[in-house]
């Protein structure tokens, strides 16, 4: 069997040796292994351009580690996410690594699961793992989380989750559960309901922190300075992406009256910028009078589903902060509001506006505007047939045709660059 273990230790420590025990274990039974410390490549963070899917189909353009990184989690029987946790998920460095498995599926979408999902680009997927390392802080909930949103990635990676666990798991055990090929797949979660914020006093000014890989030229931005708009006054707005900045944006969120992060659903989770971020204000844990926080997420599903799993995430990531949760915004299908005419963003900006209100009057974000802004939520049953059939049609992927067209490589679309021969 050929496994790949992704190391997402961002430090060497006894996380590499317990790893590296599971990998002899492995090996004396005569299996092949990869086991790559992600901190010795060069990763660079998708900066959602989508040249893997419109460019070089199959193949990051931009970063010649992420194809090491690719070429070995594809063509692996077993790939092991293996990281400490971070702020209650694991490290970005695993998540740069994640992130970087978007050239694996493909742009096209189809029905799974009654949910719109990515097409596979490889006939196979290789069975998935998680182990990680536990935090001081670190409870069921912690585990639960991230287990979720594992599931979740590795459902969208056309493949499944067979095991969470911890370090605390003996080597050898670990090495048993990647040999069994016979095991079950962890069942799917449950598909979580929206939280809900509180009200706090109505600020004088927030403090917006855009966490689109894309910077200013991205959706997020565009929401954030919406919600500003109907807040009605003073704000800052800080882009993640400049992460040479990220002292900065610490001390703007330790200093912020109420502070919003908006970002893509990136892998079914937060971009790994985002993840960065999130771990540079881990010393305010313990401080206190970390200030009121909420969030925008929005992806290019059509359905707010998708996001509601990092929704639960980001709940827990202010409590752990100690900062009033002031709830999540959630929008499905925003990848194109940046494209739009007025007349399509019109509903859009005057639900996101009329939360920004609420902000301003010292109100908790009104839940129907919220379940407005989020529809659909999911598909209804009835409506999957429907949904399946115009995925079908030609017409239903014309967005990323007409860029593979213009970039001259349509016929090149449904590339596997990493297979290997036969």
């Amino acid at each position: 069997m050929k496994i790949t273990i992704l190391n997402g230790n961002p430090l060497k420590s006894q996380f590499d040796t317990y790893l590296r025990k599971v990998q002899g274990a492995l090996e004396q039974e005569g299996h092949q292994v990869i086991n790559l410390a992600l901190r010795d490549l060069p990763l660079k963070y998708c900066t959602g351009c989508w040249g893997c899917w419109v460019k070089t189909p199959g193949v990051c353009s931009t970063d010649n580690a992420s194809q090491e990184l690719d070429r070995a989690v594809i063509n692996a029987d077993f790939v092991l996410w293996a990281a400490p946790l971070k702020m209650g998920y694991p490290s970005e460095l695993l998540k740069k690594a994640m992130d970087k498995h978007l050239p694996l599926i493909h742009p096209y979408m189809e029905v799974d699961q009654q949910e719109a999902h990515h097409l596979r680009r490889y006939e196979r997927s290789p069975r998935l793992g998680l182990v990680v390392e536990k935090e001081p802080s670190t409870d069921e909930a912690d585990l639960r989380l991230v287990t979720q949103l594992c599931q979740r990635t590795a459902l969208n990676f056309k493949t499944r989750l067979f095991f969470s666990l911890t370090t605390e798991t003996n080597a050898a055990e670990l090495a048993t559960r990647i040999m069994d090929e016979n095991a079950s797949a962890l069942p799917l979660p449950a598909r979580p309901s929206p939280t809900h914020g509180v009200a706090v006093p109505a600020p004088s000014s927030l403090t917006l922190f855009n966490g689109s890989p894309r910077g200013p030229h991205g959706n997020s931005r565009i929401f954030l300075e919406q919600v500003a708009k109907g807040f009605g006054g003073k704000y800052q707005l800080h882009h993640l992406v400049n992460v040479k900045d990220t002292e900065q944006h610490v001390r703007a969120f330790s200093a912020a009256e109420a502070a919003w992060v908006a970002f893509p659903l990136y892998t079914d989770s937060m971009p790994a910028l985002v993840k960065h971020f999130f771990e540079a204000l881990e010393p305010l844990v313990s401080k206190g009078g970390n200030p009121p926080l909420g969030f925008i997420v929005q992806s290019g599903f059509p359905e707010a589903l998708h996001s509601r799993y990092v929704e639960q995430y980001l709940e827990k990531l202010a409590a752990r902060l100690g900062s009033p949760y002031l709830g999540t915004i959630v929008k499905g299908n925003g990848e194109g509001v940046r494209i739009m005419p007025p007349q399509m963003t019109r509903s859009l900006f005057e639900n996101l506006q009329s939360l920004g209100a609420c902000l301003s009057r010292g109100e908790a974000l009104n839940t129907e505007i919220l379940t407005k802004t989020a529809r659909p939520e999911r598909f209804p049953a009835i409506s999957g047939p429907v949904f399946k059939m115009i995925l079908r049609a030609p017409f239903a992927h014309g967005y990323f045709d007409k860029m593979l067209i213009k970039n001259g490589v349509y016929e090149k679309r449904f590339d596997q660059p990493f297979k290997l021969p036969s």
